[in-house]
């Protein structure tokens, strides 16, 4: 898996008292070195995780395997085994290992390198069969989004606003959210966090819940709670069913998580630089066989990917990412699927990233 390098201007890394933290000006990742406990907010002190920095308690993992669940939360599952403690080999990122022979278990945190994502941080779970025979092996992330009384929390997809307990399965799980505590502006300061689950189909977890943290953090692996109840106190899980992992390989999954963009807050600075990419008017729209989607890459080379999503917020088409020239250059889509199926009239969303930042337009298909 491609990693970026990452040089920081600012850094303030430490461990106090068994907790390891990460920063790097914007954003600090805090984790207990001896459980992987873990939990984010702003360097200013400000939390966008409430309890940050004083508890590391908002977050924790769950390994399958063999049928068999493994958790760093007492009560969730078996216990992990500590292999190696927590520990910063480099300024960016920090991990920690555990074992249980014969697969290895790394929970790793990596501050994000593009300026358009320095509020963010890579969460990865990486498992390595240093055994003969094919393992069975998943993955599930818990997340209190913020950790105590969450007040009236509002997420806003793609496709609109949400105020109600959901869970989420395969194609059907946002490529992305923002999380609100108080106002669905996006240029309130109160924005709370937000997060994308997936990178490629290799990442793409099989489940998204976003429930209360009485419904999540209770299960050590399906969780059950009523579907359409409201909002009291904001969790989320992301859960990896099992693949079989062939001897000596590896399996990797991750999300992004952090605070702040697009919206105000953590992420205000950014308004101050140029635009990276302009985003043109989609000819003929509405369409009935191609659409085309004209866009500028502006100043240097970038990072640029772009998705289709229908209006449920499953994504239909998508990119991999590739770096880009600077240049004018257009997308045309036929209404067609990654897998050649023909999609239905309707509202799409044409979504295209350039270093992490999003730009969108509508699509109308009409029969």
């Amino acid at each position: 898996m491609r990693r970026f390098a990452l040089i920081l201007l600012i850094a303030a890394v430490g461990a106090f008292g068994g907790i390891l933290r990460i920063d790097n000006g914007i954003i600090e990742v805090a984790m207990d070195d001896s459980t992987g406990r873990f939990s984010m907010g702003k360097n200013s002190g400000e939390a966008f995780i409430q309890g940050f920095p004083s508890s590391v308690e908002g977050g924790y993992i769950v390994a399958r395997i063999a049928g068999l669940n493994y958790s760093n939360k007492p009560g969730i599952g078996m216990p992990l085994t500590l292999f190696d403690g927590g520990r910063i080999p480099e300024d960016n990122y920090m991990t920690i290992q555990w074992i249980r022979d014969p697969i290895r278990l790394w929970q790793k945190f990596y501050l994000m390198p593009e300026e358009s994502l320095d509020a963010f941080c890579d969460i990865e779970l990486l498992a390595y069969n240093d055994g003969a025979d094919s393992q069975a092996v998943a993955f599930k992330i818990f997340i209190d989004a913020k950790v105590g009384e969450n007040t009236n929390p509002i997420l806003e997809f793609a496709t609109g606003v949400q105020t109600f307990t959901n869970r989420y399965f395969g194609d059907a799980i946002p490529a992305y959210w923002t999380l609100y505590e108080h106002s669905i502006r996006q240029d309130s300061t109160y924005t709370h966090a937000q997060g994308v689950p997936f990178g490629t189909d290799m990442l793409h977890p099989d489940e998204v819940a976003f429930a209360n943290v009485s419904d999540l953090d209770i299960s050590d692996w399906y969780s059950y709670f009523p579907i359409g109840g409201p909002f009291t106190d904001l969790a989320m899980t992301f859960r990896w069913d099992n693949i079989d992992l062939p001897a000596y390989s590896w399996y990797i999954v991750q999300i992004y998580y952090g605070g702040g963009y697009p919206s105000f807050g953590i992420g205000e600075r950014r308004y101050d630089r140029p635009n990276i990419l302009e985003l043109g008017r989609p000819y003929p729209n509405p369409f009935n066989a191609r659409v085309t989607v004209p866009f500028e890459v502006l100043a240097r080379p970038r990072l640029v990917s772009w998705s289709i999503y229908d209006i449920g917020g499953r994504a239909v088409r998508h990119s991999d990412p590739a770096t880009m020239e600077s240049g004018e250059y257009s997308i045309v889509w036929d209404g067609r699927t990654d897998f050649g199926g023909q999609v239905g009239s309707g509202i799409y969303l044409f979504t295209i990233w350039a270093d992490g930042v999003r730009y969108t337009k509508r699509l109308i298909i009409l029969e």
